[in-house]
């Protein structure tokens, strides 16, 4: 197993050298918190450079690039919204209107607000939808998605890419929740099957630290731009750890890891039919028409009367399990290599004893969440609602106002209302019917707050 950063960085560490530098901890484990501080450095002869590509940081990224099909790979140690922020730099100049999948995380309004970029929003991210509105707004080069889902559901990436390079618009995919792709038979990472960059979050699905991510591209950039741009960004202090815990996983998924994840897909397939054969719960299967993530369980409990969040609590206080998300519909469950077969077992049968526990009969018609209210009207830039003047008010008592910020249920962190767009009744009505917190303070604009907008 070749892992060139983790070995360099452990090959010095055993040379018990004097630690003149940070970080401050100097190596020793003051604690098992401390576990990592062996290997914790910073840009030193021997350890690289993440910003100028030097040393094993650049091998581990060069082979990185190999192990997940894209032309070039690049370390990111603030997760995939460093990603986000550094790929839009990259795509997009100060002003530009750009294409945005509606169900994408808030870090793009972030990237919005600080690089003065403007929506067009996009509710289905298909090809067709993406050539519709692609013709209708030739000024457009910048096309932005999600893809996988936060439950699991995958897009055409290679269609969609097609149609953007027919425009002569650049795709950036945000696959932050499918890192593992390459290892379970899904094919390489989107930047290698057409998108001019991808982002992945190494620490959401591989066994990686917090805040371990990748920026994928197609080689169309030039890599010291690249840097650059993850570097405005980003700590001028990545940590050595996180990225030699990227290098680590890359390196084990490329061996015995990757037959474990396999056998992970192999499992979750086995228990979205043991749970769709008992006719209680429902696990979304490629049945449903949708293409899917092989290793993400996400199970309707609604349709047998359990609201998703009250399954979530009863996992957790039962039989300790502890989900990844819920809603008023569904639980959802992360699963990957790392699982054994004794905890899919462990929560096959608390789903079982879940349906039983709750007095689930099923064949109830799955409980559909609230429509998606209109989409909000935007009354000014995400730039200048982000920067303005503002006042905080209860949510509920917001109709009306211009929201200052993103109102994103997390997870999965999808704004319903973005900076500049208006709060309307619709919009707050959808928030309280899928159990949003409707007493949370809410930054607002200060000019008009109360009182309607009036329209143009």
């Amino acid at each position: 197993m070749t892992a060139p950063l983790y070995d360099a960085l452990c090959a010095f560490a055993r040379q018990d050298g004097l630690r003149m530098h940070m970080p401050g901890h100097k190596g020793r484990a003051m604690t098992p918190l401390f576990s990592a501080a062996a290997i914790d450095y910073t840009e030193l002869a021997p350890t690289g450079n993440l910003y100028t590509g030097e040393g094993p940081i650049a091998e581990a990224e060069h082979l990185a690039a190999s192990a997940f099909g894209a032309a070039a790979a690049y370390f990111l140690t603030g997760g995939s919204t460093q990603g986000v922020l550094a790929g839009l730099a990259l795509c997009a100049l100060p002003g530009d209107t750009i294409l945005l999948d509606r169900n994408t995380h808030r870090s793009f309004f972030s990237a919005m607000a600080l690089l003065d970029l403007h929506p067009v929003y996009l509710n289905v991210p298909d090809a067709d939808h993406v050539e519709e509105i692609l013709a209708a707004h030739e000024g457009i080069k910048t096309v932005c998605v999600t893809s996988p889902t936060y439950f699991g559901v995958v897009a055409d990436i290679a269609a969609i890419a097609a149609v953007c390079r027919r425009h002569g618009a650049r795709l950036l995919v945000d696959e932050a929740h499918g890192a593992h792709f390459s290892f379970v038979g899904r094919g390489p990472c989107a930047a290698g099957r057409g998108a001019a960059i991808s982002i992945s979050s190494a620490h959401k699905t591989l066994p990686a630290l917090g805040g371990g991510a990748l920026l994928f591209t197609d080689g169309s950039f030039p890599p010291a731009l690249v840097r650059e741009r993850t570097a405005m960004f980003g700590t001028s202090s990545p940590s050595y750890p996180v990225m030699a815990s990227i290098d680590w996983a890359r390196a084990y998924l490329t061996g015995p890891g990757g037959e474990a994840y396999r056998r992970t897909a192999e499992a979750v397939a086995a228990l979205r039919r043991e749970i769709n054969s008992r006719g209680v719960f429902h696990a979304l299967t490629e049945e449903d028409g949708l293409v899917l993530d092989p290793t993400r369980l996400t199970v309707e409990t609604s349709c047998a009367g359990l609201d998703g969040r009250r399954a979530a609590a009863l996992l957790a206080e039962r039989w300790h399990i502890w989900p990844e998300m819920d809603n008023c519909r569904c639980v959802v469950f992360i699963l990957t290599c790392c699982d054994s077969e004794g905890d899919i077992a462990r929560l096959a049968e608390a789903l079982r004893a879940l349906e039983e526990a709750a007095g689930c009969k099923g064949n109830r018609p799955a409980e559909a969440l609230p429509p998606a209210p209109p989409e909000p009207e935007q009354r000014c830039s995400v730039r200048a609602a982000v920067f303005a003047r503002r006042r905080t008010r209860t949510l509920r008592d917001a109709a009306g106002c211009v929201s200052a910020v993103s109102v994103a249920p997390y997870p999965p962190g999808v704004p319903v209302i973005a900076p500049g767009e208006r709060i309307t009744a619709e919009v707050l009505d959808y928030l309280a019917r899928t159990g949003y917190d409707m007493a949370a303070p809410v930054d607002v604009l200060e000019e008009g707050v109360g009182t309607p907008w009036p329209k143009d």
